[in-house]
């Protein structure tokens, strides 16, 4: 597990030395500090990021084959959005579909901006900690973030029909700013302390 200053980090980097199970806590503080990301003066490829992101989720955990479908886009799209702000909004929709339902993300360029739509089939709709990282990632660039939640054709909700949501943002594109590399799969997968490992928690193999 990264050590940095927060003494938050530095007493879970203990308790984890000493053998202590820190997952649940450490899922907590990256969400607190997902949510209070500040501004960054570098871009991250959107496209990228979340092909890599996806991909590590996908090896990570058992599911059976076709929940999560994912189309980047064929361009990079820079945007200037700190890592774990994203992370932390495309790993929370990938955990709400699974423990049962599926995911689909598409990216792609759209006028200056990049245009990234989650659309989701789950039964417990959609998760409460998803909409402010979505809307926190539009509020850092300036961009626009619009969500619906549903039942299926106007019914009421059940275990045989569970609720769809979609989320779509809109996020001007900064070509200017220097880009960062996209993280590796390999890490984000075997990394025991990752983002991948940590939020979807209770579900890696």
């Amino acid at each position: 597990m990264q050590v940095f200053d927060d003494p938050r980090r530095l007493r879970l980097s203990g308790m984890a030395a000493a053998g202590a199970d820190v997952q649940p806590q450490l899922r907590l503080l990256m969400l607190a500090e997902a949510l209070a990301a500040p501004p960054t003066h570098r871009a991250l490829d959107l496209s990228a990021e979340t092909a890599v992101l996806c991909t590590a989720a996908s090896e990570a955990v058992r599911r059976r084959p076709g929940w999560l479908y994912v189309m980047p886009s064929p361009a990079p799209l820079p945007v200037a959005l700190p890592r774990n702000l994203w992370q932390a909004a495309v790993l929370c929709v990938l955990r709400c579909v699974l423990p049962a339902g599926r995911a689909v993300v598409t990216l792609q360029p759209g006028a200056g901006a990049a245009v990234a739509v989650f659309r989701a089939v789950s039964a417990s709709g959609m998760p409460a900690d998803t909409l402010p990282l979505l809307r926190r990632a539009a509020a850092l660039t300036g961009g626009l973030c619009l969500a619906t939640c549903s039942p299926v054709h106007g019914r009421s909700a059940d275990a045989a029909h569970p609720p769809h949501f979609a989320a779509a943002l809109r996020l001007p594109l900064a070509p200017h700013t220097p880009l960062r590399e996209p993280p590796i799969a390999e890490d984000l997968l075997y990394d025991r302390y990752s983002p991948v490992q940590v939020l979807l928690d209770g579900f890696t193999v």
